[in-house]
């Protein structure tokens, strides 16, 4: 099941007080003007709560729904997300901050300071202006990920906090990604420290080291997926015919002289399941995953270790948490890593404020209309 983002996301604000809720939104099934102003009434009722995280899409199917005959390329559902967040954004600065006086004796609304934004462009026709006032914020913090070439672009432009998986690549792989990332905001004109890049990680921890790696074999065993060494061997370019998945990779001639990187996912796998003697089965499971976020594994000081020597590296300015099961991987990460992430001053204490922009370290952006005008 997968509720309503925009829905829900009213329900979470209702029962929390200072979180920040980023909503998704996959702009190539929706307009503008229903997102702009369903955004900006969720950003008043959270207080200044609310992200919005644009999606193109990836399920071919959802044309069926939605009365087209075929998922748009690429190509085609970036650029009309470009034009999508313009609009959307020109929409929350159609009200002035102080267009509602609230004066009982001489003002309510100041007409003046609300405008139309009078768009016209290849996908949409918006005159405006939205029948929300601007939102708490001013803008709403603009989320993105995607690696292709028109993701980036987009990111580049119009995004606030960039998603990465570039966990997947390494250390070096995403200290890499990274840098592009940055060198793309500047390209743009853009400031790039006032663009946060934030990496996804999977997290497995214990109070030691011992039970966080046997947890990672007890989540990895529960797996439905059936164990196909076919295609490990195909993947891995090692001849594993005759081999049962419950073979030690030690007993496999075709790992005794690995290739570089066959050696790298040895040595990985052997370093999550905490366990020189892995199987066939272990390698496979590991290896069916490891193009998704990186998975972590140890104690609260080894997790920390990991995340304070990525963000030291300029290879994320911080990190999304993926809870690998549930429940509790997520409450054993607030527990037992954020007071240790805390004691070595890479985690705060309290808030210093209250608006996910404020979260984040972003400043809120003037009004286009005063700029233009002052």
């Amino acid at each position: 099941m997968r509720p309503e983002a925009l829905s829900l996301a009213g329900f979470v604000a209702g029962v929390t007080e200072k979180i920040g809720i980023v909503v998704t939104v996959n702009v190539t099934y929706a307009e503008p003007y229903s997102v702009a102003r369903a955004t900006a009434t969720l950003d008043r009722l959270s207080g200044g709560r609310i992200g919005l995280n644009i999606v193109t899409g990836e399920d071919k199917s959802a044309a069926q729904n939605y009365g087209r005959k075929e998922h748009w390329d690429n190509s085609l559902r970036y650029e009309w997300a470009t034009e999508f967040v313009e609009v959307v954004k020109s929409l929350w600065d159609s009200w002035e901050d102080d267009a509602i006086p609230g004066d009982k004796q001489r003002l309510f609304l100041n007409p003046e300071k609300i405008h139309r934004i009078s768009h016209r462009g290849k996908f949409f026709s918006v005159e405006g202006p939205l029948n929300v006032e601007r939102p708490i914020q001013g803008q709403l913090p603009i989320v993105n990920a995607g690696r292709s070439e028109n993701a980036v672009e987009l990111g580049a432009r119009l995004a606030d906090i960039r998603f990465t998986d570039s966990s997947s690549y390494g250390l070096d792989g995403a200290r890499s990604y990274y840098a592009h990332l940055k060198e793309r905001a500047a390209a743009a004109g853009r400031d790039p420290a006032a663009q946060v890049v934030i990496s996804g990680i999977a997290v497995y921890t214990a109070r030691t080291s011992q039970q966080a790696h046997a947890l990672y074999r007890q989540v990895q065993e529960a797996w439905p997926i059936p164990i196909d060494l076919q295609a490990l061997s195909q993947e891995l370019g090692v001849t594993l015919d005759g081999f049962e998945p419950a073979t030690p990779v030690s007993q496999v001639p075709g790992f005794q002289d690995p290739t570089e990187a066959v050696a790298e996912h040895l040595h990985t796998a052997r370093w999550l399941y905490g366990d020189n003697g892995i199987s066939l089965a272990d390698l496979f499971r590991y290896y069916r995953r490891h193009t998704l976020f990186k998975e972590v594994v140890g104690s609260p000081t080894e997790i920390a270790d990991f995340i304070e020597h990525w963000f030291n590296e300029r290879a994320a300015d911080g990190f999304m948490i993926f809870p690998p099961y549930m429940d509790g991987a997520l409450e054993d990460f607030v527990e037992l890593v954020i007071p240790e992430l805390q004691s070595r001053g890479l985690f705060r204490t309290e808030y210093s404020g209250s608006t996910l922009r404020e979260h984040f370290g972003l400043e809120r952006p003037a009004n286009v209309h005063v700029t233009r005008n002052g």
